[in-house]
């Protein structure tokens, strides 16, 4: 019997892609029948334009019922939540600014209940008129790939600050890039490593850059637009010495909490998103400067407002780590101890919590 229809993306290189997998294939281990639906069209429709899904998700669409008397959970922009179409309705969304658009408000408003992945998510969607019940459902990391490894014996000698985004202002990389080439002269033992994905054609994350850093500059490296399997990727951030991320919103930052699994400290915003995760005792909580109106031609962010985060403050962060490599390797020990908590089959567990509290209501 399909106990549940898990409607979202499952193939597309966003993150709803990859934590949808993550959840389903743990709802599945956990023992709930799970019968995936791809939200935007058929599901034939997202092989057709991003590939073929996992096997086991494809298996599940294949031989699971599509059935509209079990509860459905919409995970996806909370502008889609109006599809949901099942006997009991879900919304699961995030965003990364102080409120949510008046759309997305009206069709939470028409589900049973909402979730979204932090205790900041929940204050902001109530504080933008989410009138439904509003529960924090937390996503996860893949501990069996993001772990720990040896020490690095590459590069040793420099300190390495890895940061790993998709290109936008949002992401602070303007401030990382003027805080780094404050903090630092172009001889010190240091590298900047930026793995930047951007999606947009017309844009030239490479020219900004070299704006940005006029020589002479400290070094800096870039892996650009090259997708790396999460056993690369986890090697990337285990080769570094703290992960830093200067954004001025997020919903979730699943970087950070990658970064903390393998047993490196972040250094990420105090605001939004990473605050549920990232701790003075085990990061670097990066102090803002207030909150800013966010780019109002963005329909997501009109009339909203997003953090600022100090340039001062980044600076000495980033002087600091340099000069206190060993503080950093024992904050990063406690984030691997902290990133336990955030794994897939405790978001799984949560979830089915949720769906048999809902049906006793």
């Amino acid at each position: 019997m399909t106990d549940l229809v898990w409607h979202s993306s499952f193939s597309s290189l966003t993150g709803y892609s990859g934590s949808s997998r993550a959840l389903v294939l743990a709802l599945e281990e956990c023992g709930m029948a799970v019968r995936p639906l791809y939200l935007f069209d058929s599901d034939d429709r997202e092989t057709a334009l991003f590939g073929p899904p996992h096997p086991r998700i494809a298996a599940l669409q294949r031989e699971r019922p599509l059935r509209l008397d079990v509860p459905q959970v919409v995970y996806g922009r909370g502008d889609l939540f109006a599809k949901n179409s099942g006997s009991y309705r879900v919304g699961y969304t995030m965003l990364e600014v102080d409120r949510l658009p008046e759309a997305w408000v009206r069709q939470a408003n028409l589900m049973d209940e909402v979730w979204t992945p932090t205790a900041w998510g929940v204050a902001m969607f109530r504080a933008s008129g989410v009138s439904r019940p509003v529960y924090r459902v937390p996503l996860g990391v893949d501990l069996a790939i993001f772990q720990p490894g040896p020490p690095r014996t590459n590069l040793a000698e420099r300190t390495v600050f890895l940061s790993v985004f998709e290109w936008g202002v949002r992401k602070g990389w303007d401030v990382l890039l003027r805080a780094y080439r404050a903090a630092f002269r172009p001889g010190d033992a240091v590298l900047l490593l930026l793995k930047i994905d951007c999606r947009e054609p017309a844009v030239n994350p490479l020219r900004a850059l070299r704006a940005a850093l006029p020589s002479p500059a400290p070094a800096v490296g870039l892996i650009y637009n090259r997708p790396l399997a999460p056993a690369q990727l986890a090697e990337l951030y285990r080769g570094a010495d703290c992960f830093v991320l200067p954004s001025r919103g997020e919903g979730w930052c699943m970087p950070a909490l990658e970064a903390m699994a393998c047993g490196t400290p972040a250094l990420v915003t105090g605001w939004s998103g990473p605050t549920d995760f990232v701790r003075e005792a085990s990061g670097y909580p990066l102090a803002t400067r207030g909150l800013t109106p966010a780019p109002a031609d963005d329909p997501l962010y009109a009339g909203t407002r997003w953090a600022e985060p100090d340039h001062d403050h980044l600076v000495e962060l980033l002087r600091h780590i340099h000069r206190s490599r060993d503080e950093a390797r024992a904050k990063g020990a406690l984030a691997a101890e902290d990133a336990h908590r955030w794994n897939w089959d405790a978001a799984a567990a949560i979830i089915a919590g949720r769906l048999g509290a809902a049906q006793h209501v």
